[in-house]
């Protein structure tokens, strides 16, 4: 038995690298402002020598985004020489890691079921396999919450108040990483353990202690940054509380529903497959599972059970107090809650000494192992690859430069939906930087430019752009398709004669 799960979790490795490594071999990555934007703060912090105590401005005004995903992103920099698809290598290599070391410690801890089924969901998951590749700042709350929730089970089993300063310093990082999730999982975190009957444990001196400084560890370079500039993300924060304002208030009974259908997207897109009526039945039976697992289970350890469960509770009631707009990024990583709910549902239904029902959850894996491999089957056979994502960017930029081949100079302006062209400002930089090539400039060049013009569903910002940077008397001279989204114009200042 030792042997075949061994097979079967090499197998699941098989899959998910394959699943992800495809994406990134065709470099059809994720590559918007986000990522042009974090591309070039990284190239600032090693080829600029410039460090920072703070990221870029989050969607939030007044409020920056952490600084440590900035300087994760350093070492994809420095390891594959600025290379664009490199970040995504490295987040791939991470995501591997993450499930190679989570699944151990669930093997060790629980059994090969439970390691197997954890495995298994975040191999075929649809959310799981983009957010392996996918370069952007919540990515990184990924091994925080992992390391939290081993943590906590190291809490639970012992309750040494060590594991407090661990505890609170993943969740310092979650914080750093993508605030909501940090806010709402260190509140979580505390009423479960209220629930639990914990609380004292926390809040008695040498916990507290422990607590504080772990969280404050990980906030350090923004509170650097408050002090050294008169503190405006705190007067931001202070002012929020003070004087509530929401962009788009709803009544209770909207909220909940919304909230209802963000929780139901978020269970659902755990699965390797989207079946709602499938996803409820295998959700339900678990949540018994976990039921029969706190019984059967010894007290040390017995409590770790219901923790994924009861912080998902725990998360939703705290959504639906929020009544302004919830993203699905507040939560991120909130699958690796529901997915260890199910693995430790089974682990329960594996304790019972009916065969029957003993043997339903490697039943159960068997037919959703099958269907992984059907997936893959399917994958391989879909030979078509669409240029999209990076690849569309670098197709253009390729282009460019061989089309300005051979020139000391030329002018390339860009509209991007974003309006700031971060995308192409590192590629043009790379390019540069790693391949000697000319640097675009911005200005005409010979009375000729050359305009990288992308799609906009609201036109009119399109129609804004060439009226500011188009002259006046310009003329059309030479137009080409790239691709749906994108066309190369040449335009000259003065009309030909």
């Amino acid at each position: 038995m030792r042997k075949l799960s061994f097979f079967i979790f090499f197998l699941l490795i098989l899959l998910f690298c394959y699943f992800r490594l495809k994406p990134i071999f065709f470099q059809t990555v994720p590559y918007t402002y986000d990522q042009g934007r974090d591309f070039l703060k990284a190239q600032q912090i090693v080829r600029d020598l410039n460090p920072t105590l703070i990221g870029p401005t989050s969607g939030i005004p007044g409020l920056f985004h952490g600084v440590w995903w900035y300087y994760f992103l350093a070492i994809p920099y420095i390891i594959f020489s600025g290379l664009p698809i490199g970040f995504s290598i490295f987040i791939f290599i991470n995501s591997l890691l993450q499930l190679i070391f989570f699944s151990y410690f669930l093997k060790k801890e629980f059994g090969w079921l439970t390691a197997l089924i954890f495995a298994l969901f975040v191999t075929g998951s649809s959310y799981f396999i983009t957010m392996s590749f996918f370069v952007i700042s919540s990515v990184f709350t990924f091994p925080f919450i992992l390391l939290f929730l081993y943590s906590a089970y190291l809490f639970l089993k012992t309750e040494n108040k060590k594991y407090f300063f661990w505890l609170f310093l993943w969740i310092g990082f979650i914080l750093e990483a993508e605030l909501p999730s940090g806010l709402f999982t260190g509140i979580a975190f505390i009423l479960t353990l209220l629930f639990l009957g914990k609380i004292k444990l926390l809040f008695s001196k040498d916990g507290f202690k422990k607590a504080c400084l772990g969280f404050i560890i990980p906030l350090v370079p923004r509170l650097l940054f408050e002090v050294i500039k008169g503190f405006p993300q705190s007067k931001t924060v202070l002012k929020f509380f003070l004087n509530l304002e929401f962009h788009s208030p709803k009544p209770f009974i909207e909220i909940f529903r919304d909230r209802l259908s963000l929780f139901n997207n978020y269970l659902v897109s755990s699965f390797p497959f989207d079946n709602s009526f499938v996803v409820y039945g295998i959700f339900i039976l678990s949540i018994v599972g976990i039921f029969i697992a706190y019984i059967k289970s010894n007290k040390k350890i017995k409590n770790f059970f219901i923790f994924p469960p009861l912080m998902i509770v725990l998360f939703f009631l705290l959504s639906i107090l929020y009544k302004d707009n919830f993203w699905s990024n507040y939560y991120e990583g909130i699958g690796y809650y529901f997915i260890l709910t199910i693995a430790f549902g089974f682990y329960g239904f594996s304790k019972l000494e009916n065969k029957l029902i003993k043997n339903l959850p490697w039943l159960i894996f068997v037919i959703l192992l099958l269907f992984n491999l059907s997936k893959f089957s399917k994958e391989i056979k879909n030979n078509v690859v669409v240029n999209d994502g990076l690849r569309k960017q670098l197709i253009t930029v390729d282009r460019i430069y061989e089309i300005n081949k051979g020139k000391n100079d030329f002018c390339v302006r860009i509209y991007t939906p974003p309006v700031i062209p971060y995308t192409y400002n590192y590629l043009f930089d790379y390019y540069h930087n790693f391949k000697n090539k000319v640097r675009p400039m911005v200005n005409y060049v010979d009375n000729q430019c050359w305009y990288i013009i992308e799609d906009d569903s609201f036109k009119f910002r399109i129609d804004k752009f060439r009226k500011e940077h188009i002259p006046a008397a310009g003329k059309l001279i030479k137009t080409e398709s790239i691709h749906k989204d994108v066309v190369l114009e040449l335009w000259q200042d003065y009309p030909q004669k």
